[in-house]
């Protein structure tokens, strides 16, 4: 009895952490099922982490939107510009890297990891050689709390 229990046990923790990482009402991807499109990338957009330990915090699922457009504030102009260049301000206390993940295709992913970026500085970020999209920017330190804001882009 007790080793037919085991593998249920184990399937059922696992689904529990499955469900606990996936936002409510959200699709396989983490974007909510019923939303619209996510805004594009605009000036001003702050990705952040209060974690206090080293880590990746993703900022295309944050709070940068969706990094591969960069669409005028207050239009509804589709297709929007492809982001070309990111520029990004450290405005937290932290030093930090920036990884930047581009590709051209479906599933293909390209990851480029900045130098290190100290508290004020600035760097600007761009899809990888031959890349023609930029699908994320993340931020990685080793303690927290880390936040990069969006100074400029093109």
């Amino acid at each position: 009895m007790r080793k037919a229990l085991l593998p249920a046990v184990f399937a059922t923790a696992a689904l529990g952490v499955f469900v606990v990482a996936q936002p409510r009402g959200s699709d396989a991807q983490g974007a909510p099922a019923d939303a619209a499109p996510a805004a594009g990338l605009r000036i001003g957009a702050v990705c952040s982490s209060d974690i206090a330990y080293a880590t990746d915090v993703s900022c295309g699922l944050g709070d940068f939107g969706d990094v591969r457009f960069r669409c005028p504030e207050g239009t509804s102009a589709t297709p929007c510009p492809r982001t070309r260049t990111v520029t990004l301000e450290n405005t937290g206390r932290t030093p930090l890297r920036l990884v930047t993940i581009s590709g051209s295709a479906p599933g293909e992913r390209h990851e480029a990891v900045s130098g290190l970026v100290r508290p004020g500085a600035r760097t600007a970020l761009a899809p990888g050689a031959g890349d023609t999209y930029l699908y994320d920017i993340v931020l990685r330190f080793d303690s927290g709390p880390a936040e990069a804001r969006v100074v400029a882009l093109s």
